[in-house]
């Protein structure tokens, strides 16, 4: 009898073992649901990483323009397309000629010669080979501006000389830089309200979009007045008066609360 008793205790004892996993899975199961039940994940209270505010900064800079680009066009027609094309030519280098006399540089006049969106059509009903000139004129001073402008009138162009006034780049890029500093401290004013209001405190930056919405303005000005006087049948160029410009500026920013 002796000989057999461990034998015996071996086999209960791996019995008992063998017995206790589905005890212990079960009370792991219940202490897993007393947890939930108490603590509700489902239900839990935002967290300060949870709590934002988007508000939107707007800055507006006005200032004068210091670029004015003038666009007239010509247009030529002849039976004789050689003829239609020497015209063209003829037009191009006279008023180029005239505008660097004037001071303007190579560089700031562009030409194209085109008609009807093609370069050159031709007019089978009424027998004609027809050309369009049109130039591009960029300068950076506004007395300039208006000595081009009193030229381009004596050389027949078609419908308007007026100049579109712009920022140039760098301009735009300094008044973009005036702009994004209003524009952040704008939107930092907003969310301080909102989130005062609100009962809350504005915590750190989550995220900002730059330059969300912004560009140009531009007024209505005095420039060229394109109706033929009586006297004449002479066109006359008015002073040019480019006002100011507007440039708008906006910036997105997302702020945790506190």
């Amino acid at each position: 009898m002796d000989s057999n008793e461990p034998i015996n205790n071996q086999k209960t004892n791996r019995l008992n073992i063998n017995l206790s996993w589905p005890i212990i899975a079960l009370a792991l199961l219940g202490v897993i649901i007393a947890m939930l039940l108490i603590w509700k994940p489902w239900s839990a209270e935002p967290t300060n990483n949870d709590r934002i505010i988007a508000v939107q900064g707007d800055a507006t800079i006005k200032a004068e323009p210091d670029e004015f680009v003038f666009n007239p066009a010509y247009d030529f027609k002849d039976s004789n397309k050689d003829k239609a094309l020497a015209q063209v030519t003829k037009k191009s280098e006279e008023v180029t000629s005239g505008l660097k006399k004037l001071g303007v540089e190579d560089s700031k006049i562009k030409s194209s010669s085109y008609g009807n969106n093609y370069g050159y059509y031709y007019d089978q009903g009424a027998n004609t080979n027809n050309y369009s000139l049109a130039l591009t004129i960029t300068v950076n001073d506004r007395k300039k501006a208006q000595e081009v402008q009193d030229y381009l009138i004596s050389t027949g162009p078609l419908g308007s000389v007026s100049p579109q006034a712009n920022f140039s780049d760098q301009k735009r890029k300094d008044l973009e830089n005036r702009a994004r500093d209003e524009a952040t401290k704008d939107a930092r004013a907003k969310a301080d309200q909102s989130a005062q209001n609100l009962g809350f405190k504005i915590g750190k930056v989550k995220s900002v979009e730059d330059g969300a919405n912004f560009g140009d303005i531009i007024p209505v000005y005095g420039a060229v007045n394109d109706l033929a006087l009586a006297e004449g049948n002479k066109r006359q160029s008015l002073a040019v008066q480019p006002g100011e410009n507007d440039l708008n500026f906006s910036v997105k920013v997302t702020y945790y609360l506190n």
